[in-house]
């Protein structure tokens, strides 16, 4: 059993089982404007924050009646929407983040899902206490391919890599937070299964359906 004084949690995918409400996002919102995205510009997308998405398409589509800040917004109140009626946690994470509680681990969560959207998509599921704090992609400035979210809530922690679990849904986030140094708990989920092989190899231990699978060995 990995003994481990700190988590650092994902949020889409691994605390919450909300990747639906991402699925096609853009391509919803845009549509309506006669836009319609391939899945090459949707791959250019992957694991870029909301304003470089939306930087992304209006370079693309200058056609598009909208700036930045409009596209933002609604887009914005679409991702709150879906949210509220889509997202729900995963199988097992409330008694596995009870369990951390009750051992006096640090728990943070490391998203790149803009702050206003994660905190009030957890504090709705009254998820959000169990965390000493959250950063974001806002407070990082980097996406996941660079280690920069894991290692700043590791410092944060006063703990080092190899003293910290990462849960990660995202293979290549597997991958990042692997070669930083930490213990990585990869979970699957469906959105990512052509990485399927990456996550298990980045991975120290695998979620396969449920957090109660971890009991006795995390």
């Amino acid at each position: 059993m990995h003994h481990f004084k700190g988590a650092i949690f994902d949020m889409d995918g691994t605390l919450l089982d909300s990747m639906p409400v991402w699925k096609r996002l853009t391509a919803g919102y845009l549509e309506q404007f006669g836009v319609f995205i391939t899945d090459q510009e949707y791959a250019a997308t992957e694991g870029l924050s909301q304003p470089q998405v939306a930087q992304f398409f209006l370079e693309r589509y200058p056609s598009l009646p909208l700036d930045v800040q409009g596209l933002l917004d609604g887009m914005d109140r679409l991702i709150t929407t879906r949210y509220e009626t889509i997202a729900k946690p995963r199988a097992g994470v409330m008694a596995y983040l009870d369990s951390l509680r009750a051992r006096g681990v640090h728990m943070a969560v490391a998203t790149l899902t803009a702050r206003r959207h994660a905190e009030k998509a957890l504090r709705d599921r009254g998820m959000l206490d169990y965390f000493d704090f959250m950063l974001t992609i806002e407070d990082v400035g980097v996406s996941k391919w660079e280690p920069d979210i894991y290692l700043q809530a590791a410092a944060r922690m006063e703990l080092s890599p190899a003293d910290c679990v990462v849960f990660e849904d995202a293979p290549y986030a597997c991958t990042t937070a692997k070669r930083a140094g930490f213990y990585v708990c990869g979970v699957m989920e469906p959105a990512y299964a052509k990485g399927e092989a990456e996550l298990r190899a980045s991975s120290d231990f695998v979620i396969e359906h449920s957090f109660d699978e971890i009991e006795g060995k995390l």
